[in-house]
């Protein structure tokens, strides 16, 4: 069952381009640019581990364990769908990731000492002696922190993944991998195995949201697949003025679904298939407005109407597998006003993330690690639509058309 679904995961190319992986007591590193995919990576090499039985350590030294946590939650269910993995073996898949796998945070915390003791720990406590440690955001860099780790590696006979932004000397190395964007994929290339230089491409490409391979019946941008049959469509939005509205308004010309959140003070301009959000229902979606200020770089009071409706665009995007917003894109790569948490939130969840920009009148679709210009259609059954209320008239005709390009008069009812 769990080689089955591993079939598409990047564990494959490794395989086939690695002769197999690390071996013990050797150290592998990730190179590419921030944003790239090789946390998401260093996931799926964790999953393939444990699913075969193999204890794990995966140690974080740029998010806490809560963030790591939910994207090996999010990757393994992606790797369930498209392995059709269901029912009692979607559980059991679960149990044994959850077993075999350990996680640890110690942000900013470059010693290799803290490593070894955390392995010691999970050891002695938890029953836990990993055969594999992933290090995320490693500073590679430092000669004597390699040395101090290659003495590790010996001494446990432990394989260990790093993976690192800045240049490495790769003499350092075992094996050596780099994710490298292009286009909308993120090739990967082979510069090293088992202490062999080399320079081959391992023949595949990622998504960068999932870091699934990509199927070879993959969407080309050239030739858009069909969309979902409108009786099985639904929007989820927020029936607020603006785009919200727009949305609801050109699902409706199609007969979709809908569902547009609303809370207690909000005032819906659409109250089309309204549903009104409890105060516990809301607080499921509750955020720290210190944390989105920081994260969009602006200021939110605490006191105002805004938390209610960061909370709503959480039920929006949480259920939504594509993710429509109508905006303008900052320099920064952020989208302006609070309809901005609804991109971030796309972007911490990996979603088919589209942005139509008011400003340069254009989609732009998240590529992983930047915006690049596109056409969308709706690819997915369920997808948000979510916005500025200062829609202008090119924004209008972006939410018709994109319908329009996805449903036509062959699905109109």
């Amino acid at each position: 069952m769990f080689n089955g679904m591993l079939e598409r995961s990047p564990l494959r190319a490794f395989e086939a381009s690695t002769h197999g992986g690390l071996a013990a007591a050797e150290i592998g590193v990730l190179l590419g640019p921030a944003g790239v995919g090789k946390t998401q990576l260093l996931v799926h090499l964790a999953l393939a581990r444990a699913l075969r039985g193999q204890a794990v350590l995966h140690v974080s030294l740029v998010e806490p364990a809560s963030d790591v946590h939910s994207r090996y939650s999010e990757i393994l269910e992606g790797v369930c769908k498209v392995g059709g993995v269901s029912g009692r073996d979607r559980e059991t898949a679960l149990v044994q990731a959850e077993r075999q796998r350990q996680i640890v945070s110690l942000i900013d915390k470059h010693e290799v000492s803290e490593l070894r003791d955390a392995l010691a720990f999970c050891a002695r406590y938890m029953d836990h002696t990993a055969t594999l440690l992933l290090v995320d955001g490693f500073a590679a860099g430092d000669a004597d922190k390699l040395k101090d780790l290659r003495a590790l590696a010996t001494e446990l006979q432990i394989g260990i993944w790093l993976s690192t932004v800045g240049p490495v000397e790769t003499s350092e190395f075992d094996t050596v991998v780099e994710l490298r964007p292009d286009a909308e994929l993120v090739e990967l290339l082979v510069h090293k195995v088992h202490g062999r230089e080399q320079d081959a491409p391992s023949g595949l490409h990622l998504d960068p949201r999932s870091m699934l391979v990509t199927a070879e019946d993959s969407w080309d941008p050239a030739s858009a697949p069909p969309s979902p049959t409108t009786t099985d469509c639904t929007l989820y939005s927020g029936g607020a003025p603006g785009a919200e509205t727009c949305f609801g308004e050109n699902a409706a010309r199609y007969t979709l679904a809908e569902i547009n959140f609303t809370f207690e003070g909000h005032k819906q301009a659409r109250t089309e298939s309204a549903q009104m959000l409890s105060p516990r229902e809301l607080a499921a979606g509750d955020v720290s407005l210190v944390y989105v200020s920081k994260r969009l770089k602006r200021s939110y009071s605490e006191g105002s109407m805004i938390r209610k409706v960061l909370q709503s665009l959480w039920h929006q995007v949480s259920r939504a597998q594509q993710v429509f917003v109508i905006g303008a894109i900052q320099t920064d790569g952020t989208v302006t006003g609070g309809t901005g948490w609804s991109v971030e939130l796309a972007r911490m969840w990996h979603k088919n993330l589209w942005v139509f920009d008011q400003d340069k009148n254009s989609w732009f679709h998240w590529a992983g690690e930047r915006w690049v210009e596109g056409v969308p259609v709706i690819e997915n059954a369920h997808f948000c639509g979510t916005g500025t209320r200062s829609l202008t008239d090119g924004g209008r005709k972006a939410v018709g058309a994109l319908f329009d390009r996805s449903f036509g008069n062959k699905h109109r009812s």
